[in-house]
């Protein structure tokens, strides 16, 4: 069916330019007759191949289904208004965007600034990362589907483009998700990663990683980083691993981009960078000439143990600001109030809840020595008295035949009477 400028889809679009031609059909600039706006509409014509034909009907409802449920989430996706079929011709309705994609970008300048690569990682990385926690993987990400605009201010603004191969991981309220078979291969040569190139019937976001960090290397060189001159040879040298390192093409940038990119193309899915955000901070790290791998462990670890340092002050200060408290209290009552009395002896209570009476106190006893008992029997007999010093008897003692002394009145505090059987 001939599409030309003037024809009228739905009553409502009429075609005033052509804006691209791809795969699937044509995309027009087109002016709402009615409001007044200006779209763009993305055409198919049905194939005469009947069951063909309805398979790319379902995957143009599938995409314009998946794109208008993440532009609400994100402006970082093309908008879809509207879907429809007029006589035989499908066709979906988009916002219509001013500028370029990043595919003409480079075949115009060539390799472009650090900073804006950076920028692009970026926001493409937003993208991706809400249609991944959508359940959504684009399959086909490369330059041309990636549109460079501009904001309300003027910056720049990248639009993802095109979910016609879109497959959904998670169910969703859309159109059946086209299963994909072993071996039959979706995507562009030279964004395919190694699992997507064999044809892997595990679809996972890991595919547009590697295509990303593909758009970023080719961004920085200008090239792909696989060498081929054909598909086939593209694809044979992906799968062997012959990925051209970073400092071969462009030496003169950061060594850290160099290991990035290592990483985002490392031989094992689970050595690469797990999601959309990280690629995009390591990158942006990287281009910083950091290392954004020691960073980011660094940074895990060093956020967890500032947490465990800030309670422990915390709890510190805390048990600090009680000891004061009870030192200050103290020092205050004891200069203040009066020595408080004793507490008085509350009487034992008996199980039955009456006071027990009182105990009178019990005598004091001696407690014995663990040394031998001294007894009389046990003291040695004396058979002979001592003779008396030479300057006369001690005093309290008795001359041998002398009756004893009668005791004195008031005897002196110092002197002890002796009794027969002492030894001295």
């Amino acid at each position: 069916m001939e599409i030309a400028a003037g024809r009228v889809v739905a009553n409502k679009y009429e075609l005033v330019r052509l804006i691209g031609r791809g795969a699937m059909g044509q995309v027009w600039a087109a002016h709402h007759r009615t409001l007044g706006d200006h779209v763009a509409l993305k055409l198919m014509s049905r194939s005469l191949d009947i069951e063909e034909g309805a398979t790319s009907a379902k995957r143009f409802l599938f995409e314009a289904q998946i794109a208008a449920r993440l532009s609400r989430k994100t402006r970082h996706i093309v908008r879809v208004t509207d879907h429809g079929e007029d006589d035989g011709l499908v066709y979906l309705v988009m916002e219509l965007l001013d500028g370029e994609t990043l595919e003409t970008l480079l075949a115009r300048s060539g390799p472009l600034p650090l900073a804006d690569v950076t920028k692009i990682v970026a926001q493409v990385a937003r993208a991706l990362g809400q249609a991944h926690a959508e359940g959504v993987v684009h399959r086909d990400l490369k330059p041309a589907n990636v549109f460079l605009t501009h904001d309300e201010d003027g910056g720049l603004l990248i639009k993802l483009l095109d979910f016609g191969i879109a497959r959904a991981t998670q169910p969703h309220r859309t159109a059946d998700a086209f299963a994909t078979r072993e071996g039959f291969v979706f995507g562009t040569p030279g964004y395919m990663s190694p699992e997507q190139a064999r044809g892997a019937r595990k679809l996972e976001h890991e595919f547009d990683l590697w295509a990303l960090a593909a758009i970023a290397y080719e961004g920085l060189t200008g090239q792909l980083p696989v060498m081929g001159t054909d598909a086939d040879e593209l694809l044979k040298n992906l799968c062997a691993g012959r990925i051209v390192p970073l400092r071969e093409r462009e030496p003169d940038l950061p060594k850290t981009l160099g290991a990035f990119f290592d990483r985002a193309f490392a031989d094992r899915v689970e050595h690469r960078y797990p999601s959309a955000s990280e690629l995009a901070l390591a990158f942006e790290r990287a281009a910083a000439g950091q290392a954004a791998e020691d960073l980011e462990v660094t940074r895990k670890y060093v956020k967890r143990s500032s947490k465990i340092r800030l309670a422990v002050t915390l709890a510190l200060a805390l048990v600090g600001l009680i000891v004061a408290a009870a030192v200050w209290r103290a020092i205050a009552g004891s200069s203040s109030a009066p020595p408080a009395a004793p507490p008085l002896a509350r009487a034992p209570v008996e199980s039955s809840g009456r006071k027990a009476p009182a105990k009178p106190p019990e005598p004091w006893v001696p407690v014995p020595s663990e040394s031998p008992a001294v007894t009389p029997e046990s003291l040695p007999s004396i058979t002979a008295v001592p003779p008396a010093p030479p300057h006369g008897p001690l005093p309290g003692a008795r001359a041998p035949g002398r009756p004893s002394a009668p005791p004195s009145a008031s005897p002196s505090p110092t002197s002890k009477p002796i009794d027969k059987g002492e030894v001295f």
